[in-house]
């Protein structure tokens, strides 16, 4: 009989009309992806013969679309939108794991980075944390909390790359900052020893012959005994062409061997001869030490890094975020929150950095919109509306023969 046909029809369509309805509903929630029913028609064997017959239509699964939605700018630091392949790995206050493509995060009061729900982002943290969170995989809460200060670090690598004058003939000296080589002037480079304590040390070169150079460095300070002084001196030697041919990775120590103040440094020098006709001479110089600071600001890049940015003008990697990914994400569980849940029909899940190979890009201070089309979905509504009325309609006609059936005499 008609009538289960046209019941079947009211029942899909008035799930369709509220799977389109949900849809508009959240049209301005961030990370959220829309669904589409998928219909099959239903087909049956009479009861009393081997015919085939038609019984209507239902659902057989509902389709989310994880299309990327618009980026939009907010300026906020914790605001992540992702573009293509992949899902934010947030931890709820039981451990339990669930992925959402809604980059709104903020600080708690422990400065962990969670969303709006209070679940914990992952990644990894540049210093180790204590996690208390029943967390069975290797990524973990990421937690500001012990990046707030970056201890000192004393000098034990300078980097010096130098363009000489092969013609010159007098006594030449280098800064400590991207310079020309002056005849007059004796220039210092700031160094930090073994207790923190900035020190000046002074790096000059002398000519010996065309193809020989000294290089002296130097710390003197009234405040160092007398035998913890530095005072070295190194023989440099080119080939003809100008290039290094000796050691290009020197010690620098003090006299006494038991180096009280000073650490063992590692000098690598990149230096060349250049003439004076057609070439300038020129020095850069760092050195790997600084004194303490505290974190100001931090920002995070495109692959995930989290790179915090300290008073003592120092950078340095405090974390990572890491994204997750699926072979067949439709398959993933929604829940509330714009969040979803792994499921055996999605795959196993696969992590890596935001960029690398399969993996979509992280954009900051933006949040990625809902995909909902709006136009797309009040057409859909209108077809789902056209299809329950005549599912009603045909309801009614069959209802009528029915009666009509039931009244005969």
């Amino acid at each position: 009989m008609s009538i289960i046909e046209a019941i079947n029809g009211l029942m899909i369509n008035n799930d369709y009309i509220d799977i389109v309805s949900n849809n508009i509903a959240n049209a301005s929630t961030i990370g959220f992806k829309s669904s589409t029913p998928s219909f099959f028609d239903i087909v049956s064997h009479s009861f009393y013969s081997n015919q085939i017959t038609k019984s209507g239509a239902g659902i057989s699964n509902l389709v989310q679309n994880f299309s990327d939605g618009v980026l939009v700018q907010t300026d906020r630091d914790l605001d992540l939108g992702i573009v293509r392949d992949g899902f934010f790995r947030v931890l709820d206050s039981k451990g339990y794991v669930h992925y959402t493509r809604n980059g709104h995060f903020l600080l708690d009061k422990n400065k962990n980075i969670v969303n709006a729900q209070g679940m914990y982002l992952t990644g990894q943290n540049q210093f180790d944390l204590k996690n208390d969170l029943n967390n069975v995989s290797n990524l973990e809460p990421i937690n500001l909390r012990k990046s707030d200060l970056l201890r000192a670090k004393a000098t034990n690598q300078i980097k010096l790359k130098a363009n000489l004058i092969k013609d010159i003939g007098s006594t030449n000296s280098i800064t400590g900052t991207n310079d020309d080589i002056s005849n007059t002037e004796i220039h210092n480079i700031t160094i930090y020893d073994k207790n923190k304590n900035p020190q000046e040390l002074n790096i000059s070169f002398n000519k010996i012959d065309d193809s020989q150079w000294n290089l002296n460095i130097k710390l003197s300070d009234k405040k160092i005994p007398v035998d913890e002084i530095i005072n070295n001196n190194f023989i440099l030697k080119f080939d003809s062409e100008g290039k290094l041919i000796s050691d290009s990775s020197l010690r620098i120590k003090s006299k006494n061997s038991k180096n009280l103040v000073l650490d063992e440094i590692t000098l690598n020098i990149e230096c060349a001869l250049k003439k004076s006709e057609t070439d300038t001479a020129s020095i850069e110089l760092s050195q790997n030490g600084y004194s303490e600071g505290s974190l100001k600001h931090f920002e995070i890049l495109n692959n995930g890094e989290i790179i915090g940015q300290y008073t003592n003008e120092q950078e340095q990697k405090i974390g990572q975020i890491f994204l997750s990914k699926f072979i067949n994400p439709e398959k993933l569980k929604p829940e509330s929150g714009s969040i979803w849940s792994a499921t055996n029909e999605a795959g196993k899940e696969k992590i890596g950095a935001a960029g690398d190979q399969g993996f979509g890009v992280l954009y900051t201070k933006s949040l990625e919109a809902s995909n909902v089309d709006l136009n797309k979905e009040l057409i859909n509504m209108i077809v789902a509306q056209r299809n329950y009325q005549s599912s009603a309609q045909a309801f009614k006609t069959e209802d009528k023969i029915i009666n009509t059936l039931v009244n005969l005499k």
